[in-house]
């Protein structure tokens, strides 16, 4: 079936099974799609099609908003030219239909090798994270200094920066996708209708979830959170065995009062119920709770993963560039050499090892925490093609 066409060039979806499978929609009533780009002759290539319907929604307003993001997003990407940043080709208007065509990224999630971890009961080691970091840190260097055509920093801060949004390529290259969430300082930008955090919560900053100013070091903490879950399984947010009355019998007057305005905002956007746990333990979390997540690790993993996991922005690494700096020379200083090879086979490996001890299920996330679930507004995205 023909989604639709544009100058020479059409995209289709497989009706091999006798239906049209979404990889996603959102309430909103965007559509994901698996399609071929193609010609009359022949098909060119594999894509992602997001598409919009004029009135796929009651709520007017929020699609305009949703629209608005759409071209936004595709704007941005013109200005994102980088190998590791998966491509959006082009945005269409076809009779009222917003399309949105993307790369299909090749691959399998990180999000999918930490449930192969933990159906292993074996987190990845210390090589495979610090290469992992070190490739998604140059990343977002390039992205959180990337200027427009007149020189101009765009100010870009990734903000969803989670497990389901870096894949391991074929090569053992990392790849990091969808700024569909991403903070911007392009002309006529749209902003968020209510301080909430984007992008799954269970991987933003302090202060992210509690309404403050985000900026690139936000970004560093996500990616902190990622890398100690590949290193140990475990997730920061988690509250364990605490009782949330106990984590909020530690809040000061102040504090609780920004506890409970980032809940109601929480609400009113309609995050997952799980995103008031998150908000709860990122106002709580004290660092003697990060050292003894991280105190099994080696240095210099352990420090790397310390200082990301800082409350305060200005503690934590000053950019992107500081931190893959730390992490290659972690990986230069091993005694065996580590890359894209070596990161290939160990996902590989344990992929394999998941397979042999399936008895062992994992949640989607690996983190205790329950699936996302995405708002009414949010726009949900299949950038990658891979598991």
């Amino acid at each position: 079936m023909i989604l639709f066409s544009q100058g020479d060039l059409a995209y289709e979806v497989d009706l091999s099974r006798g239906v049209v499978e979404d990889l996603a929609h959102s309430k909103l009533g965007e559509r994901t799609f698996l399609a071929w780009e193609r010609t009359t002759a022949q098909r060119i290539r594999p894509v992602i099609v997001r598409s919009l319907p004029p009135t796929s929604s009651g709520d007017l307003e929020a699609l305009d908003r949703v629209r608005a993001r759409l071209r936004e997003e595709a704007r941005l990407a013109t200005y994102l030219q980088h190998p590791r940043i998966a491509r959006i080709f082009g945005i269409h208007e076809v009779q009222g239909v917003l399309y949105v065509v993307s790369e299909v990224v090749e691959g399998t999630s990180i999000n999918t090798l930490i449930s192969y971890s933990i159906m292993r009961e074996a987190p990845f080691s210390p090589a495979f994270c610090m290469y992992v970091g070190a490739e998604v840190a140059s990343t977002l260097h390039y992205a959180h200094t990337c200027k427009d055509e007149s020189g101009a920093p765009l100010g870009i801060v990734h903000r969803d920066v989670n497990p389901a949004r870096l894949y391991l390529g074929p090569e053992g290259e990392v790849v990091l996708t969808d700024f569909a969430r991403a903070r911007s300082l392009l002309p006529g930008r749209v902003e968020t209708t209510l301080p909430r955090p984007q992008g799954d919560v269970a991987y933003c900053s302090p202060e992210a979830l509690l309404g403050e100013e985000t900026d690139p070091r936000s970004d560093l903490f996500a990616l902190g959170l990622v890398l100690l879950e590949l290193a140990t399984l475990r997730h920061l947010y988690s509250t364990g065995n605490a009782r949330s009355e106990d984590l909020e019998a530690a809040l000061t007057p102040a504090v609780k009062d920004q506890v409970l305005d980032a809940a109601i905002t929480a609400a009113e956007a309609d995050l997952p119920a799980h995103a008031e746990d998150c908000i709860l333990r990122a106002a709580t979390f004290a660092p003697q709770d990060v050292e003894e997540l991280t105190e099994p690790l080696q240095p210099p993993l352990r420090s790397i993963i310390r200082r990301l996991l800082q409350r305060k922005p200005e503690d934590r690494y000053p950019s992107a560039a500081a931190l893959e700096s730390d992490l290659r020379a972690g990986l230069a200083s091993l005694a065996t050499a580590y890359g894209a090879a070596e990161a290939l086979e160990e996902g590989r490996n344990s992929r394999d090892g998941a397979s042999m001890n399936r008895r062992v299920a994992g949640p989607t996330n690996g983190n205790g925490l329950p699936p996302v679930i995405e708002a009414e507004e949010d726009i949900i995205t299949a950038p990658g093609g891979g598991n």
